[in-house]
């Protein structure tokens, strides 16, 4: 069966026939910037086999002595899924590890995908009971989910943002995967109560050569902007009062 993809990709130089053949590893520095200041925040992606591993740290500084206080793992597969009398191509999440210090205490969590059962396994490691243990957690029906974590990769690599710059402002729907689950209701207000959330991207035009994509969650807006190759540059939260971007770069185009 013969792929086809959209004319408009051609001129993006954006060949998405296969995603493993067309994914580009990635290792930059960013500050992450929030109301308690401003971190150094690392973010790695590569393709090993047939898998997108996505690497982010973020390290403290402030003190003169480097000091690691949040890193995730988030690892998809290459696959494909039934499409009429078709397989269409998708990148499907599988197993995330994430770790985070708050207070000086060490919160852990891991996930792995059940494809038989449809489930998402989460094991909770912390120094609080009600965050302890493992448990089931069924995968609502969907065709595509994405890892927070990983949302750029998994949306280029699935052609949502393919879809979205080709549809303009039409949303365009898919399940997050919260791998910071639970704990990111302690990072983040009014979110992450449920593993999975439905959520939405759209296009919003280009600012300064950058493609701008809103994703909407949980009533909430976060806004990316993108090169023309789909690989994320800058990202906005503003209710959250989060901003990643290259060194000298947070206050630029945000609003």
């Amino acid at each position: 069966m013969k792929f086809v993809v959209p004319l408009f990709l051609f001129f993006l130089g954006c060949t998405l026939k296969n995603p493993s053949q067309n994914f580009k590893e990635d290792h930059s520095i960013y500050n992450y910037l929030d109301s308690s200041g401003t971190y150094k925040f690392i973010r790695e992606s590569k393709k090993v086999s047939n898998k997108i591993v996505t690497r982010q740290q973020m390290i403290d500084e402030k003190k003169g002595s480097p000091k690691l206080i949040e890193k995730s793992i988030t690892v998809s597969r290459i696959g494909s899924i039934k499409n009429k009398s078709s397989r269409l191509l998708i990148l499907r999440p599988e197993a995330s590890e994430y770790t985070v210090w708050l207070e000086g205490k060490k919160y852990s969590s891991r996930l792995e995908l059940n494809a038989r059962e449809k489930t998402m396994k989460l094991v909770m490691e912390s120094p609080e009971k009600r965050w302890q243990g493992t448990s089931e957690v069924s995968v609502p029906k969907g065709r595509y989910f994405c890892f927070f974590n990983q949302l750029t990769e998994c949306l280029r690599l699935n052609f949502l943002l393919a879809r979205a710059l080709e549809q303009k402002s039409r949303n365009i729907n898919f399940y997050l995967i919260w791998d910071s689950y639970p704990y990111v209701q302690e990072i983040f207000s009014q979110v992450g109560t449920k593993l999975f959330t439905p959520a939405s991207v759209k296009y919003d035009g280009t600012i300064n050569g950058l493609l701008r994509f809103i994703v909407e969650l949980e009533g909430q807006v976060v806004v990316y902007q993108l090169n023309r190759s789909f690989h994320f540059i800058k990202m906005a939260w503003i209710s959250q009062g989060v901003t990643i971007a290259p060194p000298g770069e947070e206050n630029h185009d945000e609003d």
